[in-house]
């Protein structure tokens, strides 16, 4: 047991001693080598970290395709709707006022035209340019002028670029208001019923180019309501505020939200609403400071609707005679779109039920009820009219496109036979009361050719349109008939003009004694100072003798 022990301590000793020996024979490293390489160790770790989190980016990449890959196809149909809606609805909007790109200048378009190239060239707005509209619409046709769009096709592709935007603006507002099918109802109801020629949609009119602001404004409202931020309420009076100063009539989005703010604040309104007049008193009060003279401003833009030219003013027995003939085309635009919205009517939010009644007023107070009055009841119609499909969808009801689609085919049912007539025969079926219009171009083409560009004319007694086309100057700032009717004096004024042999050309647009049959005057004046040279399509043209003649002239004269 002892050798045995022995030689197990001594196996084990050789073991130790052999294995000293190695340890010996491998010096150890020193401690920098082994700090050295830790350091490398943990920079090749690092590194490897930040592979895998790119890796990790890359697996998030993949793995958001691959579900968006895997979403149903009603799923991304029903995001990506909306901008297609909005898109196929401007598509369509813009594609039924083509035909009517050669349509004849209206008397508005061809008057506020002038009226511009006039304030163009100098002459003093409301005095040697007189127009009772507010500057806005001024700026607009300065504008259009400008961009080289003066054009009669010009002109039409502008109306067309508002109309697009009007379009965008009520579907945003019926997003706001209603949701998706409400907006996309809307949208395909502003571009048929909207679109409809009966009521002159493709014209520039003031109604059209106001309906921009007026829209913005109640979004800007819906904005304030949401975040109950003050400056939104600046936003939207001063929207509210540039809509007025295009045309008068264009209050109906900036009463509509006071409307609201009294019914639901009550004594607590006043505050919100004061701020709402503020922002829109702004650009009114610009538009007063910078006329030559507030005085002539005020008569035009605001003094003249009221003793003049509205629904206070003459035989209501005229007005109503005006409302029911201007009916007819109203109708055949708005009837299909106006049952649909009768649909929508207790469903709809109070904004625009109350945006509607200021919309029948603004177009009541006008007083003339020309058919593009009835532009101004398009917006608020077609979000009633959304608001009912949406309802009919919500209820799962069959019939809720069914009908948008069959509002919006009645309207272009209407409209589809003007398609493909010429511009005369447009405009004898839209403006069956100013046959004129059918003959303006080509005697305007003949005063242009028989006079010099500084040379004045004179229509009698009304057709703006001829002297925009003929581009020659009026010899008498008053452009409408209205106008020469309704102001004060402006008869005689005209009449003193004439014996006065301003005009080298007088274009017998209606005849001398339409607007006072009693009096003989302009034609005696015609007689003695002029003779007729030419009769175009009808309408007798007068050129000025060469001397005057110093006969007194028979009649009364105003002084």
């Amino acid at each position: 047991m002892h050798e045995v022990r022995n030689s197990a301590r001594l196996r084990v000793q050789d073991d130790q001693d052999g294995e000293g020996d190695e340890i010996e024979q491998k010096p150890s490293r020193p401690p920098q080598d082994e700090r050295r390489h830790e350091q490398h160790d943990e920079v090749a770790v690092r590194r490897q970290a930040q592979a895998e989190e790119r890796d990790r980016a890359g697996e998030r990449e993949r793995e958001r395709r691959s579900r968006r890959d895997r979403l149903p196809a009603a799923e991304i149909g029903a995001r990506w709707a909306p901008a297609l809606g909005a898109l196929a609805a401007v598509g369509l909007a813009v594609a039924v006022r083509l035909p009517f790109l050669n349509a004849p200048l209206t008397s508005d378009e061809g008057g506020y035209a002038e009226v511009a190239r006039l304030w163009e060239r100098s002459n003093t707005l409301y005095r040697g340019a007189w127009v009772d509209r507010p500057q806005g619409l001024m700026l607009i046709y300065r504008g259009i002028s400008d961009l080289g769009l003066g054009s009669t096709e010009g002109l039409r592709a502008a109306a067309a670029a508002f109309a697009a935007v009007t379009l965008l603006a009520t579907m945003l507002l019926a997003l706001r208001l209603g949701g998706r099918i409400t907006a996309l109802s809307a949208g395909l109801l502003v571009a048929t019923a909207g679109s409809s020629p009966f009521i002159e949609s493709f014209t520039l009119s003031g109604e059209l180019l106001s309906s921009v602001p007026a829209l913005l404004s109640l979004v800007a409202f819906c904005a304030y309501r949401r975040s109950r931020r003050a400056w939104w309420l600046l936003v939207a009076g001063l929207l509210t505020g540039c809509a007025l100063m295009i045309r008068q009539s264009a209050f109906d989005a900036g009463l509509a939200a006071i409307a609201l703010l009294v019914l639901e604040e009550r004594r607590r309104a006043w505050r919100p609403v004061a701020l709402l007049l503020a922002g829109a008193a702004a650009p009114i009060a610009y538009g007063a400071a910078s006329a030559a003279r507030v005085g002539e401003w005020w008569y035009a833009v605001v003094a003249y609707r009221g003793d003049a030219d509205s629904i206070f003013t003459g035989s209501p027995i005229h007005r109503w005679h005006l409302l029911t003939a201007s009916l007819p085309a109203a109708g055949k635009a708005l009837a299909p779109l106006a049952a649909l919205a009768v649909l929508g009517w207790w469903r709809a939010p109070r904004l625009v039920r109350l945006w509607l009644g200021a919309a029948v007023v603004g177009v009541i107070a006008g007083g003339n009820f020309h058919a593009h009055y009835y532009l101004q009841l398009v917006p608020p119609l077609a979000i009633l009219g959304g608001v009912a499909v949406s309802e009919l969808v919500e209820a799962r009801r069959q019939i809720a496109w069914g009908a948008c689609a069959a509002a919006a085919a009645a309207a272009l049912a209407f409209a589809a036979p003007l398609w493909f007539v010429n511009g005369v025969a447009q405009a004898e079926a839209i403006w069956p009361r100013d046959p004129h219009l059918q003959s303006d171009k080509a005697v305007s083409a003949y005063v242009k050719r028989h006079t010099r560009p500084h040379e004045q004319i004179f229509v009698v007694w009304a057709a703006a349109d001829v002297y925009y086309l003929a581009d020659r100057p009026p010899a008498f700032p008053y452009l409408w008939y209205r106008n020469v009717q309704a102001i004060p004096g402006a008869l005689p004024a005209a009449e003193k003009m004439l014996a006065q042999r301003k005009p080298a050309l007088v274009v017998a647009a209606q005849a001398p004694t339409a607007i006072d049959p009693s009096s003989l005057t302009t034609m005696r004046i015609l007689r003695r100072e002029y003779r007729m040279v030419a009769a175009v399509a009808g309408v007798p043209i007068y050129r000025r003798l060469p001397h005057p003649r110093r006969e007194p002239l028979p009649g009364p004269v105003w002084p």
